[in-house]
């Protein structure tokens, strides 16, 4: 009897069973991690890959499936991308904004005043009040993003009787640097601060494990010695001495 032909059943038992597509998989995986938070970095690959996986799929001829999964990843896809468009433009709104304030803080000249309201400096917008620097400071200011402070000391000439300027200056400069170790001072210069002649230098010095750079400047009033001290770290001084000198100079005291 001659064989006979085999069956459709045989036909397809006798064929390997279809895979799955891994790009459908993966664009599956990535069109979920977007929903999750990583809208930036996977959403444009789940959309490649699932338009991939259904090319291979369809060419396939039955070899491959995944269809649904990658339909499936492309529609969550498809879906987050006005979610996308939107929060890109409210991100790049917030960074103008954010932009704006920061311009606005930098070019605003602040007054910041002791509690009587006699002594002032004028600062940038950055620059607030602060109690906590120096206990007997008259006023105290700072910018601590930037770890830059300024303060006033004040001391009565009837305090110190027949005490110059000079000697003045010169006691509250050894004795700062006698509180860092190592030190270093510049030479002392003479300026004017709110019309009183004034006596001014840098000193360098660590002190509780930090190196820092004051701008030291004894200002000579009619009744009164005022010590300004601005300062910030020691790798920061080259960048930001200019302000602090701006600051310094802008000392006025009400009478």
């Amino acid at each position: 009897m001659a064989d006979q032909p085999p069956s459709l059943t045989q036909v397809s038992a006798a064929l390997p069973p279809p895979r799955t597509e891994p790009l459908a998989i993966w664009s599956l995986v990535l069109s979920v991690l977007s929903v999750l938070g990583c809208l930036c970095l996977t959403l444009v690959p789940a959309i490649i890959c699932g338009h991939v996986a259904r090319s291979k799929i369809r060419k396939s001829n039955g070899a491959l499936e995944g269809m649904s999964l990658a339909l499936a990843a492309l529609i969550v896809g498809y879906i987050q991308i006005p979610i996308a468009v939107f929060g890109g433009i409210m991100l790049a709104d917030m960074i103008r904004s954010e932009r704006v304030r920061l311009h606005d803080l930098a070019v605003q000249e602040k007054e910041i005043a002791s509690d009587d309201g006699k002594l002032k400096f004028t600062t940038s917008g950055f620059w607030v009040k602060r109690t906590d620097l120096n206990q007997k400071a008259s006023l105290q200011a700072g910018y601590k993003d930037k770890d830059m402070y300024a303060m006033v000391l004040s001391e009565a000439k009837s305090a110190v009787p027949n005490m110059t300027l000079q000697q003045n200056h010169q006691t509250t400069r050894e004795h700062m640097l006698k509180q860092m170790s190592p030190s270093s001072a510049t030479d002392t210069v003479s300026i004017t601060i709110d019309h009183h002649p004034a006596l001014q230098d840098e000193l360098t010095g660590t002190n509780q494990g930090k190196n820092i750079t004051f701008l030291h400047t004894t200002v000579d009033e009619d009744d009164s010695f005022q010590q300004i001290m601005a300062w910030t770290m020691k790798y920061r001084w080259e960048k930001q001495n200019a302000e602090l000198r701006e600051i310094t100079n802008s000392f006025h005291r009400e009478k």
